[in-house]
C-alpha cells in the first residue's frame, strides 16, 4: 500500500508530465509563444466553458457572416459587413498556412521513419522547411485529423491577432 506522501508525490509527478506533453503539443503545433503569453489564463480555456462575448468573438472570426442572422445581416452597415469578411478572410488564410505547416511536419516525420535519411532524394525532401508553403493551395484536411483542437485556434488566432490579447479575460 502506497503511504500519503508517495500518492502527493505521484499526482505531482503526474500533473508535470501532463503539463509537459501539453507544452510539447503547443511546440509541436507552433503556439507555444501565445501559450507562454496567456498561461496563467489557459487553465480556463476550454471551448465549452467560453462565456458569450468569448465565443460570439471566435465564431464571428471562424465563421464570418455566418454568425449572425439574416435579419442581422441586412440591417449592418456595408462598411461593417467588409470588415468581418476582411477579418474572417484573414482567419481562413491563418489556419490554411498553419494546416500545412502540421501536414509538411507529419510528412517529413513520415519519410524519416519509413525511408530514413540515407537517400540523396529523401535528404532534399527533409531539408524543404515546414515552413514552405504555398498560399494558393487550400488544405482541406480537417482540424479534427489533424489532431487540432478549437483552444488550440483560439490561441493561433490571438497569436496571428485576429483575437484581443484579453480575449481569455473577457467578461
Amino acid at each position: 500500500m502506497l503511504s500519503q506522501n508517495q500518492k502527493e508525490n505521484l499526482k505531482e509527478q503526474k500533473a508535470i508530465l501532463k503539463l509537459q506533453k501539453r507544452e510539447e503539443r503547443f511546440m509541436y503545433y507552433g503556439i507555444y509563444e501565445s501559450y507562454c503569453a496567456n498561461k496563467n489564463n489557459i487553465k480556463k480555456l476550454d471551448y465549452m466553458k467560453l462565456n458569450p462575448q468569448q465565443h460570439f468573438l471566435f465564431k464571428r472570426v471562424l465563421h464570418g457572416l455566418n454568425a449572425y442572422s439574416k435579419e442581422e445581416i441586412i440591417k449592418m452597415h456595408p462598411q461593417k459587413k467588409k470588415r468581418i469578411i476582411k477579418v474572417w478572410r484573414k482567419g481562413q488564410n491563418v489556419i490554411n498556412e498553419w494546416k500545412q505547416i502540421v501536414c509538411n511536419k507529419r510528412f517529413n516525420n513520415f519519410l524519416y521513419i519509413t525511408f530514413g535519411d540515407k537517400s540523396p532524394m529523401i535528404k532534399d525532401l527533409l531539408n524543404v522547411p515546414v515552413t514552405e508553403i504555398d498560399p494558393s493551395y487550400i488544405n482541406r484536411v480537417s482540424l479534427k485529423d489533424l489532431g487540432i483542437k478549437y483552444e488550440d485556434v483560439i490561441l493561433k488566432f490571438i497569436d496571428a491577432g485576429l483575437l484581443p490579447k484579453n480575449f481569455l479575460s473577457l467578461k
